[in-house]
């Protein structure tokens, strides 16, 4: 089994597109694309909102604090980064929440990322600061997440994509997104460099993506299976040695998890794991191979583009990924 550290060090450089969007705690507001809508427990203050986010937290509420945003065809990223943020203050951390106004720095950031994405700005009322410290003492943060006021309601929310935006995705081919994926570089262990001539060294795969895409297919659709039946120890043993890592029954401090807190931990995942894959070829150069799919994401967008698989022992685990996603 390879180490952990190698497994990290694999991963291709930060793609290009709709998941270059990163969502950074401690550092950004929560970049998300949510939009708004009447929700009849949705506060009718700051201070309420801040209340009704901090019992969801305390309590590991996801649908309590879905309730607070609107999340329903929401981006996977999006999706992921609110849930795993509830979990996280279930589990890992001692949050706390508490409305503020906006300053000058958030709100030119709001600029920046809206400019990013081809986006009004959000005329955010406000921010709710979620302040993290971690069960251990080790670690702490901060996240900020602007609300506004609609009929009435206070909201969590957060900016939509332009339309010029979502259409540079869409113009982007699978292909295009492969090839992005070569010029950044594949790393090889053997050299310790990225190799930048996977087009020409590696050996093109029939539709289907031979071994490693049916391998890469198969898997996916036992997470699908794990995820709809909340079932964390088959996804720890269907999505290889990521999955055995962020599903295990103990921590690293050999501490065991509970059931209850894995499964949580599975439903924020989910969010941004694919479905519905279907592998139409790519290359292989030893124990790697890059296959090129269109699939659905755990928002029920379109997520397509270019998959990293590399072979370990007698299984297929994905090192990373260059890809678009965007609704219908």
């Amino acid at each position: 089994m390879k180490g952990v550290a190698e497994w990290l060090a694999r991963r291709p450089v930060d793609p290009i597109g709709a998941h270059a969007m990163t969502f950074l705690r401690n550092v950004f507001p929560l970049i998300a694309l949510l939009g708004l809508s009447s929700c009849s427990n949705a506060a009718n203050s700051p201070e309420t909102l801040a209340r009704q986010l901090q019992k969801a937290l305390d309590a590991g509420d996801f649908d309590a604090a879905a309730k607070l945003a609107d999340l329903d065809g929401a981006p996977a990223e999006a999706r992921f980064a609110y849930f795993d943020s509830v979990y996280s203050c279930a589990a890992d951390m001692k949050c706390s929440v508490a409305a503020a106004p906006v300053d000058e720095a958030f709100r030119k950031g709001l600029a920046e990322d809206a400019k990013q994405i081809d986006a009004t700005p959000i005329a955010a009322e406000g921010v709710l600061v979620v302040t993290e410290k971690s069960n251990d003492g080790q670690g702490s943060g901060e996240l900020k997440m602007p609300f506004v006021k609609s009929g009435g309601e206070y909201r969590i929310t957060v900016m939509r994509p332009g339309a010029a935006t979502i259409q540079k995705y869409r113009a982007q081919s699978n292909d295009d997104l492969m090839k992005q994926m070569f010029a950044g570089g594949i790393y090889e262990p053997a050299s310790g460099n990225r190799r930048t001539d996977w087009a020409t060294a590696a050996k093109p795969l029939p539709a289907g993506g031979g071994e490693p895409g049916q391998a890469f297919v198969a898997q996916t659709n036992a997470m699908s299976a794990a995820v709809a039946a909340k079932d964390p120890d088959a996804a720890m043993k269907a999505g290889g040695r990521w999955a055995e890592l962020v599903f295990a029954e103990k921590g690293y401090d050999g501490k065991s998890i509970a059931k209850d807190q894995r499964q949580k931990k599975l439903h924020a995942q989910s969010q941004r794991m694919l479905r519905d894959v279907k592998v139409t070829g790519g290359y292989q150069l030893g124990d790697d191979a890059v296959l090129v799919f269109d699939a659905r994401n755990g928002s029920g967008w379109i997520e397509r583009g270019a998959v990293l698989v590399t072979r370990d022992g007698a299984s297929w685990d994905v090192s990373g990924k260059q890809t678009v996603s965007y609704p219908d």
